[in-house]
């Protein structure tokens, strides 16, 4: 009989809260496809000014030093679009799930990546 009443009172407890709201149903992802949208632009237009100044490097069209920071640039880059990936995979797979710390990861990949090629001259 003593293991009967705790069992019955979990099941009267279960049953109260099947009738509750979800607490949950409105809670959204603050992070959104257009705020990872502007930090996708943005790392495009960084990689763009990388590309621009890889191709003059392979050209020559600018000093030979280059070969030593084209490698670094590209290390940014990589680091910032795989940030990038993974906040858009959490947007996308966890719409009801806070990504704050994901995008603003990638944010800062994307700083780090301007960043670093401004420290370097690229432009």
């Amino acid at each position: 009989m003593k293991r009967i009443v705790p069992v019955l009172l979990l099941a009267l407890a279960l049953a109260g809260c099947a009738n509750l709201p979800n607490p949950f149903a409105s809670f959204s992802n603050p992070l959104t496809t257009p705020t990872l949208a502007a930090v996708e632009s943005t790392y495009g237009a960084a990689l763009s000014v990388a590309v621009g100044y890889r191709d003059a490097c392979a050209a020559r069209t600018i000093p030979v030093s280059c070969r030593t920071v084209v490698p670094i640039v590209q290390a940014y880059g990589k680091r910032a679009q795989g940030a990038i990936v993974a906040a858009r995979g959490f947007v996308k797979n966890n719409p009801k799930l806070d990504a704050t710390s994901l995008l603003i990861a990638a944010q800062t990949a994307v700083t780090d990546f301007k960043d670093v090629q401004n420290k370097l001259g690229v432009k």
